[in-house]
């Protein structure tokens, strides 16, 4: 009955598979209406919004200097000396949806989530064109600045957004609660080759409305002719800072844009090294000479911002993919990091959040908005700590799918070699065959070990790409020798060994905030940004079948009561799922109904349709209770947001997000390096429990308890295909734990039979 409740759950996964994403993708057709048909939204004062600006009533200046890094910024004279003793700092992320480019960045940080916008859509903001045309085509009045394609842009993003994201909700919010925004500059520049002149104003696409208008500001009239500066156009300074006055007076936030840095590095292949640090030092000259004009002008309740909105060409192309925030508090001294509920990591922060911070500044909020505000934490030795960070970040992130695709690699072949010697042993040379089965077992028992040591070569603190490899290299090593040494002979007892000691390792990681998580080559990466805390879906799969199996190997070799089983995987449970810990939504569904599927098996109860309804409700009242306390206590985790988004936007809501994870993984299952760990262990795992023969019938009567966790592991992966968006990774590493014991148990087994006939 059990092979039959699970070929039931597998065939429904698969259905759902197929039908769900087309269903949802019509519905949401359906439903959606351009944002020129909609009201535009309001959101609410902010009660708790804690800072001098939003209590004294002061104004927000946002200065962008596009394509340049925090190394920049301590070039620039003014900005330099401002950083000594003041400003906080964070890098942003700068994704938007389904990849990343200047006006994906711009428009998310606006917005209520990311966006998709193609690179060839005009985005022209202009304060003298087409007015009346803007009127005619969206039905309502323009306002100083308007863009005529916003219906253009809108559709694109609603019809092939993984998000559906709303454009504009920071304008929307601000201009419905009395705010005024203006906005200044552009980075206009010429074609290279065709010489025509390429207008550059996606800056615009953070502040607008919902309806792509900008109350007050100058976008067409800032620039000037002059040779010496990148394509022979300069900011006219001198303008711009009459204009910077003015608009001040006028507005309650300015956002302007010195499209020097980013023409500067546009033109930068046109020049050798003498010319370009030549022009770099004019360009800055003339940013440190306006941004001491700025911080004079600024009143005692503002709040500035200086923001490096996308990394440079150089940077992009060698990982550094952050972009750098530094936020005064004109009223404060202080220096540090910048923190967001969002990553729950000291310096990082999403470019959701900027937009979600600025409303925060001036008292108000929208929920509809998925950011989190920044709040400071002061730290004298900020720019040390946020190099040394940074540099780890990209050292991490550049050699991550080189180490990750050797250990696929290592984990397929070796699973290969493996299950081919198993089934030719008869034609090895016999004076060889032992030690050629001994041999791929220890090769197969690397996959097991590995990832335990990516989990722990973080405790080494490697900060370079060499440091990185070499601490990998090191715990590898010091793992295979503990348990080769400890348990001496006895292979299930190493591979229970490095089981349980993966999942203790997991779980006191997340009791204390996952700092081994988030500086591990198997985890996830803040300049993807799919997750920034928590155990990724990577660990996920691991957390499942490391518990289970060490658990049940423990138990093959000593009696241990199944109130302490119960304890110990409800605490992993717990830890691993809990918002404010693991914090993975997947992990809460997948890890329930493994978990109890085993128990229930070593108790020797017999799973039928009835428990299997039960123990799916069981589960759906541990999610329910998760994320009651995530919402009552405002942890803002995926899961609570999850729960928020369904009451906001009804029933279908769940539909649709799970249907947008099964989406996912179809496309991983395209592209990711993990499919192949997954199909190589799901053709053999599928012949051993649908067809078994006499050799795993073998260790069904010989280990029965690691059989019952092998049956509560397959589950869990089919379980965490479901409901993860990267269901494929997680379901990969699971099966690690299902294959490996598999290949060791019948090698060991042949061995026997081996020395029994040579005796």
């Amino acid at each position: 009955m059990f092979k039959k409740s699970l070929a039931f759950i597998v065939s429904l996964v698969l259905v759902f598979g197929l039908v769900g994403p087309g269903f949802a993708a019509g519905t949401k057709s359906e439903e959606s209406a351009l944002a020129t048909e909609q009201a535009m939204t309001k959101g609410e004062l902010d009660s708790k919004a804690d800072n001098n600006t939003a209590k004294n009533k002061g104004k927000v200046i946002l200065i962008d200097l596009n394509r340049t890094n925090y190394d920049n910024f301590k070039n620039i004279k003014f900005l330099a000396n401002r950083l000594e003793n003041s400003g906080y700092l964070g890098m942003m992320n700068i994704r938007g949806d389904k990849g990343y480019d200047d006006r994906r960045n711009y428009a998310s940080m606006g917005a209520t989530g990311r966006v998709n916008i193609l690179p060839e859509t005009p985005v022209d903001f202009s304060q003298i064109e087409g007015k009346n045309l803007y009127k005619y085509a969206t039905g309502h009045s323009p306002k100083k600045i308007n863009l005529l394609s916003v219906n253009n842009l809108d559709q694109y993003n609603q019809s092939n957004g993984e998000f559906k994201s709303k454009m504009g909700y920071l304008g929307d919010t601000l201009s419905s609660n009395g705010k005024k925004i203006g906005i200044l500059g552009n980075s206009d520049y010429y074609d290279m080759v065709t010489g025509q002149e390429i207008r550059n104003r996606d800056f615009a696409l953070m502040v607008m409305d919902s309806r792509s208008r900008i109350e007050e500001g100058n976008v067409d009239f800032i620039n000037k002719k002059d040779q010496s500066f990148p394509f022979g156009i300069s900011t006219d300074y001198d303008k711009l800072k009459d204009e910077t006055k003015k608009y001040y007076a006028k507005t309650d936030f300015l956002m302007v844009n010195l499209g020097d840095t980013f023409r500067l590095d546009e033109y930068k292949v046109n020049l050798n090294s003498t010319t370009y640090a030549r022009m770099k030092y004019r360009v800055y000259n003339k940013v440190s000479d306006y941004l001491e004009y700025v911080f004079k002008m600024a009143g005692k309740n503002d709040t500035i911002y200086i923001l490096g909105s996308f990394p440079s060409k150089l940077d992009y192309a060698n990982n550094r993919r952050l972009a750098p925030l530094v936020r005064f508090d004109m009223s404060e001294s202080g220096k540090g990091l910048l923190l967001s509920a969002t990553t729950r990591r000291a310096g990082v922060f999403a470019n959701l959040d900027l937009g979600v911070d600025i409303l925060n500044r001036f008292g108000l909020k929208n929920k509809e908005m998925v950011g989190r505000q920044l709040t400071n934490k002061t730290m004298d030795n900020r720019d040390d700590y946020m190099t040394k960070e940074y540099k780890k970040i990209v050292a991490i992130s550049s050699i991550r799918m080189t180490i990750i695709n050797i250990y696929v690699a290592v984990i397929s072949v070796s699973w290969i070699l493996g299950a081919l010697a198993l089934w030719q042993r008869d034609k090895l040379p016999k004076k060889h065959k032992k030690k050629i089965l001994n041999f791929l077992k220890e090769m197969v028992k690397l996959g097991l070990i590995m990832p335990l040591a990516f989990l722990s070569a973080p405790i080494l603190r490697p900060g370079s790409q060499a440091q990185v490899t070499l601490s990998i290299v090191f715990m590898t090593v010091l793992l295979y020798i503990l348990g080769s040494r400890i348990f001496k002979n006895d292979d299930l007892k190493q591979v229970g060994f490095y089981s349980i000691l993966m999942i203790l390792l997991i779980v006191v990681d997340s009791v204390i905030s996952t700092p081994l998580m988030q500086s591990n080559i198997m985890s996830y990466d803040p300049m993807i940004g799919a997750r920034y805390y928590g155990i990724g879906n990577e660990y996920e799969g691991a957390t499942i079948g490391s518990a289970i199996l060490g658990i049940a190997i423990l138990l093959e070799y000593k009696k241990i009561p199944k109130l302490w089983v119960a304890i110990f995987l409800f605490a992993v449970l717990i830890t691993s799922a809990y918002p404010s810990m693991g914090a993975n939504v997947g992990g809460a569904i997948s890890e329930s109904i493994a978990y109890i599927a085993f128990f229930l098996l070593i108790c020797g109860v017999k799973i039928d349709f009835k428990k299997s309804v039960l123990v799916v409700a069981i589960t759906a009242l541990i999610v329910a209770v998760f994320a009651t306390a995530d919402i009552m206590l405002g942890m803002g985790s995926h899961l609570g947001n999850f729960v928020v988004q369904v009451f906001r936007n009804g029933p279908m809501e769940i539909v649709t997000v799970f249907a947008r994870k099964i989406d996912m993984n179809i496309q991983l299952a395209q592209t990711t390096v993990w499919v192949n760990i997954l199909l190589v262990g799901l053709l053999i795992l599928g012949f051993t429990i649908f067809r078994p023969n006499r050799h795993f019938s073998y260790m069904k009567e010989r280990y029965k308890i690691v059989y019952d966790g092998y049956l509560a592991i397959m589950v869990g992966c089919v379980v965490t295909l479901l409901v993860n968006d990267s269901g494929i990774i997680a379901a990969a590493t699971d099966s690690i734990y299902l294959l490996i014991p598999v290949i060791i148990i019948l090698i060991n087994k042949f061995n026997q039979k081996e020395d029994k006939y040579i005796s």
